[in-house]
């Protein structure tokens, strides 16, 4: 059933048709992706979300294995449901196993984990995305959010390409090639050297692009992180970061990206997703919306805002939120500060999913 959409509305949704024609994203979206039936129109245009595609490309919404307390911006199928997402990454991950001090069979694990996911395919819960084709009837249809089944941490490979091969046939779409340890792939953000992307490393990459599968360099340390730029022939994501504040490249906070290692991800085509992650440094600190927003207004300008998207880490256990956030149910006020800070309605929709999408139908197809 298709709902009428007022004035104001109607303007919205031609500016971000206007956009996902100029960038691509309209040949594999198309005009269904505005059939929404009146109940969930009306809930999206009630909390400000109306005529927006929503997509998290990192989140873990269901309680890991291992995990030993519940975490409260885990997002919940009813949130998606409340935002009328388009679609969620349902992540997996593959050190757990070393994460909970075993040393274990990671791959099994990963598989263990992702039973959960196919659970909730069965149960008529979300809806797995396989192929770019099957975007928009996905995005259209809303009986169920669209799920993005991933792995976080390249390690659940044991270092046999044939088990990229397997998680591929079981369904995942995306993984992140590094987690908490330097493995088999490459060096992470927390180690103590700065390696390169290995050989199996290299070969993961092309198999990856070869399959369809979205490459996330989050967590990727800055030579393994080019290593994997200059292999891959498909643009890359940065699933869940931010930039470092300013004068604060060398200080503890080694989840973060430089200006450099962003624009590298951006000469990819791709793009970098930035987190709810509160932290102070010296002179200057990162801990509201307000100042969330303004750092997505510097991101487009050196960047580009076709480089720049949402990713929450929901459910992953970040230390500390910015104020205002509690889970991905608290994007309408982001929402709200990026409108004060300056930011078209075409700049909020690519941001909160629509750069998102076009990069997924570019590297499903």
């Amino acid at each position: 059933m298709r709902c009428f959409l007022n004035p104001r509305e109607a303007m919205e949704r031609r500016r971000f048709l206007n956009y996902c024609s100029a960038t691509g994203l309209s040949a594999v979206l198309s005009d269904w992706s505005f059939g929404r039936d009146p109940e969930t129109a009306a809930a999206a245009a009630g909390n400000g979300t109306a005529g927006l595609l929503i997509a998290d490309p990192h989140a873990h919404p269901y309680p890991l294995r291992g995990s030993r307390s519940y975490d409260p911006s885990t997002p919940t199928i009813e949130i998606m449901k409340q935002l009328n997402m388009a679609l969620c990454s349902f992540s997996a991950v593959g050190d757990m196993t070393f994460m909970r001090g075993h040393s274990g069979m990671p791959f099994a694990d990963t598989k263990n984990q992702l039973r959960i996911v196919k659970r909730m395919e069965e149960q008529g819960e979300i809806r797995l995305l396989l192929k770019a084709a099957d975007l928009p009837a996905l995005i259209a249809s809303h009986t169920a959010p669209a799920g993005l089944m991933a792995v976080e941490g390249g390690d659940a490979l044991e270092g046999k390409l044939q088990n990229l091969d397997a998680l591929h046939e079981y369904g995942v779409r995306l993984m992140t090639l590094m987690h908490e340890r330097d493995n088999e792939i490459g060096f992470n953000q927390r180690s103590g050297s700065d390696g390169p992307l290995t050989p199996f490393g290299a070969s993961v990459v092309e198999k990856m692009n070869a399959l369809g599968m979205v490459i996330d360099v989050s967590h990727a340390k800055g030579n393994t992180l080019k290593g994997i730029a200059e292999v891959s022939a498909m643009p890359l994501v940065d699933s869940h970061t931010s930039p470092f504040l300013p004068g604060e490249e060398g200080s503890g906070l080694r989840r973060l990206r430089t200006w450099r290692e962003m624009e590298t991800i951006a000469g990819t085509g791709g793009l970098v997703c930035t987190w709810p992650l509160a932290y102070s440094g010296k002179n200057s600190e990162r801990n509201t919306l307000k100042q969330w927003a303004e750092e997505i207004v510097q991101m487009k300008a050196r960047l580009g805002m076709e480089h720049c998207g949402l990713g929450t880490d929901g459910g992953g256990g970040l230390p500390r939120f910015v104020k205002g956030w509690e889970s991905i149910a608290s994007l309408p006020d982001l929402i709200g500060e990026m409108r004060q800070a300056g930011l078209t309605q075409g700049d909020i929709a690519a941001y909160v999913g629509g750069n998102f999408l076009r990069l997924l139908a570019k590297c499903l197809a």
